[in-house]
């Protein structure tokens, strides 16, 4: 964890690395006394964290977003964790792990005496019985009702669905209480790394149930380190597991306060009324300076993008495609609007996988020559409907209004006619720019859930979907051929070969390597930052009550 850094942070960060102060700033006001009276009243141990959105679903299956899987780690684990200083593959309700010489069978043996929230024990048969609802996801909710932009977990990680013709996974059983073996019928490079991801956390046997697959979402029960609070509100309350296998040196009580707008939470974090305000960005960071507030970022590991609808009489058109991608100035989107350390993005995949094609094109910017190539095309000055999110901040788009005002204007420079299309993410901003046909661009990224280009690349290219409406076979052959190579250099080679394909089709064009970060009230000493949000509560550490 370091603190940030300048641009906007003003070079201001302490020996230790820590807090960040202003030499000539003001001071923090002093809390009043209704302030004081209502920290007095929190119980002690209970901090709020103040989330950018609210959980979406709370079936493990089914998350595809970071603000769900943020509550989705408290509650439920899979078989494998994340070591926090090295990224590495950790035992988490696996002990140990055993794989076959030819990569196929997977043997895991589970952790003693380990209890669901409902007393419930752990075995084998539970954990067998959870891998595989989870492939069975898309008959249990009905066939097209669980589409998102991208494919969930499951499909992406084995191909498909259970008992579609490009599933891999043969079987999962438990061979005792004790042992669960998952046998694949192709290699899959990535399983133990994909293993670790939320989607994958266990749920009791109790709530897992064909004729109700919701009451998953609605009682979530699982062997974690907190246990779910119904409310009334839009909080997420999370207590304590007093019988949880593993430590608990976190708060007692954690409050998820989802609070959309980037200044609501600066607010209620000067107000004493939230301990973890994630999500900063650029604007905020002079007060939260001037506050002395201890800053953490998080390692690029998302992508922000704009995507092309294929399928869009206009948007059809490469020459059209390429115009766009020439017209963007990426260097400037970043200095204006994003932290310190995020970067322009060439390629889909962050520079840590070391997949980077030389050969793919980077599509720099080149307003005379993206004006050019749109005379020369189809375009005839035609409308096109542009979606972008409002209302909102995610961590690869801190400030969703200003990202998008700056593309359009490239955009309108080069020659295009742009119609904005805002929608409030709360709104079912992703049903909607997917449900709309005549769209023709949107704004959307990704976060990396695991250590593998297929977190990216599997992800939004691996299957057909609404977002790009975009297939192509040797894609497709390239990514599954990656996913089974053993071997680490011709894997790097398949995957650099994709990227190619994908930067001379075009459906989308990579924008920015997004830095994200968060700033701790005084009562949180630490917060365990990780680039893959493995971000566990049981290990934030409070500062000794004053």
């Amino acid at each position: 964890m370091n603190a940030l850094s300048r641009r906007h942070f003003l070079g201001a960060a302490s020996a230790a690395g820590g807090a960040v102060t202003l030499s000539s700033g003001t001071a923090a006001p002093a809390p009043s006394s209704q302030e004081t009276n209502d920290e007095s009243a929190r119980r002690e141990g209970r901090i709020v964290v103040a989330s950018m959105s609210a959980p979406q679903s709370l079936d493990p299956g089914l998350s595809t977003d970071t603000e769900t899987q943020r509550i989705l780690r408290q509650i439920f684990e899979p078989l494998l964790g994340i070591e926090p200083d090295t990224g590495a593959v950790a035992a988490l309700l696996a002990t140990n792990w055993q794989i076959s010489d030819d990569e196929l069978t997977y043997t895991f043996t589970l952790r003693n005496d380990v209890a669901f929230h409902d007393g419930s024990e752990l075995t084998a048969e539970v954990v067998a019985a959870n891998i595989e609802r989870t492939g069975r996801l898309d008959y249990l909710y009905g066939f097209g009702n669980i589409s998102r932009s991208t494919a969930l977990a499951f499909p992406t990680v084995f191909g498909g669905f259970i008992g579609s013709d490009a599933c891999v996974l043969e079987s999962v059983e438990a061979a005792d209480s004790r042992t669960v073996v998952i046998t694949l019928s192709e290699p899959v490079a990535f399983l133990l790394q994909a293993m670790t991801l939320p989607a994958f956390g266990i749920a009791s046997a109790a709530v897992l149930t064909d004729s109700d697959p919701g009451l998953v979402s609605r009682t979530p029960v699982g062997t974690g380190p907190y246990r779910f609070v119904p409310t009334e509100d839009q909080d997420t309350m999370l207590e304590t597991n007093s019988d949880y296998w593993g430590s608990l040196n976190g708060p007692d009580e954690v409050v998820v306060r989802p609070l959309p707008k980037s200044f609501d939470r600066l607010r209620e974090l000067n107000r004493g009324e939230v301990d973890v305000y994630d999500g900063i960005t650029a604007d905020s960071l002079r007060s939260l300076l001037q506050a002395g507030r201890l800053i953490l970022q998080r390692d690029p590991f998302s992508v922000l993008y704009l995507g092309f609808n294929m399928a869009h009489p206009v948007m059809a058109d490469d020459d059209v495609r390429q115009a766009a991608a020439l017209a963007i100035n990426r260097q400037a989107l970043v200095e204006d609007y994003f932290l310190d350390g995020t970067r322009p993005a060439y390629q889909f995949t962050p520079p840590a996988m070391g997949v980077h094609s030389d050969a793919a094109e980077p599509y720099s910017y080149d307003l005379a020559e993206a004006q050019e190539m749109l005379q020369d095309s189809d375009y005839d000055g035609e409308p096109l409907t542009f979606y972008y999110p409002i209302a909102t901040t995610r961590n690869y788009l801190p400030r969703p209004e200003h990202v998008f005002a700056s593309i359009a204007a490239d955009l309108t420079a080069a020659g295009f006619t742009i119609v904005p299309k805002p929608v409030r993410w709360d709104d079912g901003y992703i049903d909607q720019l997917m449900g709309d046909g005549d769209r023709a661009m949107h704004l959307l990224g990704r976060s990396g859930g695991f250590r593998s280009p297929h977190a990216f690349l599997g992800r939004l290219f691996g299957q057909v979907s609404r977002e790009f409406n975009y297939t192509n076979e040797e894609l497709s052959e390239l990514l599954r051929d990656a996913r089974a190579e053993t071997e680490e250099e011709p894997r790097t080679e398949l995957y650099r070969e994709a990227a190619e394909v994908i930067a001379e089709d075009l459906p989308a064009l990579p924008l920015a390597y997004p830095i994200s970060g968060l700033a701790l009230g005084p009562r949180v000493a630490d917060y365990p930052m990780s680039p893959v949000l493995n971000e566990r509560f049981n290990e934030i550490v409070l500062n000794e009550q004053q």
